[in-house]
């Protein structure tokens, strides 16, 4: 679970930089804190995404009686097919 909150928060911060970044290039340069608060609107949907489908997956695993790491074998597994 842990490993899931980290991927969440990298994104999100990789996210922000991105679009402050980005501000920074473009031609008519917008405010950097309002390119700010946009890229934590798009982070957000993306957390609860991410959140939804790693407790879709524990969810599963339980009821199958497999391990969290038994899952991801099997999510690799049928990624690679």
């Amino acid at each position: 679970m842990l490993d899931i909150i980290n991927f969440v928060a990298l994104s999100g911060i990789f996210n922000v930089l991105f679009f402050w970044y980005a501000s920074t290039k473009m031609s008519s340069k917008p405010d950097p804190v309002k390119t700010l608060v946009v890229s934590f609107v798009f982070s957000i949907p993306l957390s609860f995404l991410l959140i939804a489908v790693y407790t879709t997956m524990l969810i599963y695993a339980a009821k199958t009686g497999s391990s969290e790491e038994a899952m991801w074998e099997y999510m690799e597994q049928e990624e690679m097919q």
